[in-house]
């Protein structure tokens, strides 16, 4: 039996450069991966059978199996269980993470002998996030999502995910985006995380899809009302709805008490080291 673990990602910034021609938008983020995961187990079978702790619908990994069947001229099939950690239209990448944990999974259980880099093709068919999700390492992304460049982890110590019950759609954002960028504000920002100066950065950071987010989902707004009452520097991950709080080193001792007095449902974990 093959097990991948699925790692959850947040945006630590975000910026829309413009719409291309071939209907994407051009983006360029900061992402780091984090501890939550899902955990996908990949078993010999005579054919593609998956079995989840709970029901998605439109689940992409059976088409990410069967696209691979096709591209590598495969005819064994395979028993995969999913057990989903990541909530569902969170804006943390829990899609694009099973997506590229089922190709690293079958790439083992077939012995098809590929690389990361054998895989970035294919990963870039299935979704933007995806090719992140594949290596599972800080990196600024930028273009669709096929440009990465691998960076360190700011010494961030507990990151506190504030979920939500709205499932917010990525696509309907990028819809109702209207796209002002700021390449200036953003150069400056990246140059401030490559020179280690973490403390300017986490206070200037930003992610341009927030305005759009909580327009198209009111109810958000209360949810980030009720964060900021906490701790005003909290940020928003990919296009929503989930909000987080970071610590560091020198964090604040009396924060997760708040957190706890404040009744928000949260989860609490670390960077992927």
């Amino acid at each position: 039996m093959i097990r991948e673990l699925a790692h959850a990602k947040i945006n630590l910034a975000l910026d829309v450069v413009k719409k291309r021609s071939d209907g994407y938008h051009e983006l360029k983020m900061i992402m780091i991966p984090i501890e939550l995961h899902d955990t996908i187990e990949f078993e010999p079978h005579d054919e593609l059978v998956l079995k989840s702790n709970i029901e998605i619908n439109d689940n992409a990994i059976l088409k990410v199996a069967k696209l691979m069947q096709t591209e590598f001229n495969m005819t064994l099939g395979a028993k995969i269980t999913l057990k989903k950690a990541i909530p569902i239209g969170a804006g943390l990448g829990g899609g694009s993470a099973d997506i590229a944990a089922t190709l690293r999974g079958l790439n083992q259980l077939w012995k098809l002998n590929k690389n990361l880099e054998d895989l970035e093709d294919l990963a870039l068919k299935l979704g933007s996030d995806t090719l992140f999700c594949l290596y599972n390492q800080p990196a600024y992304v930028y273009g669709r999502g096929e440009s990465i460049l691998f960076i360190d982890n700011p010494p961030i110590k507990d990151i506190y995910l504030f979920l939500t019950e709205v499932n917010v759609s990525t696509k309907e954002i990028f819809r109702n985006h209207k796209i002002r960028y700021r390449s200036r504000q953003f150069d400056r920002l990246f140059r401030n995380y490559l020179n280690e100066k973490y403390s300017l950065f986490f206070k200037k950071t930003y992610n341009s899809l927030k305005k759009t987010t909580l327009k198209c989902y009111p109810a958000l707004k209360k949810a980030l009302s009720r964060v900021k009452k906490i701790n005003s520097n909290c940020l928003m991950s990919g296009s929503g709805s989930t909000f987080y709080l970071l610590t560091f080193k020198q964090s604040e001792r009396d924060l997760e008490a708040k957190i706890t007095k404040s009744g928000l449902q949260y989860l609490k974990t670390k960077p992927k080291i």
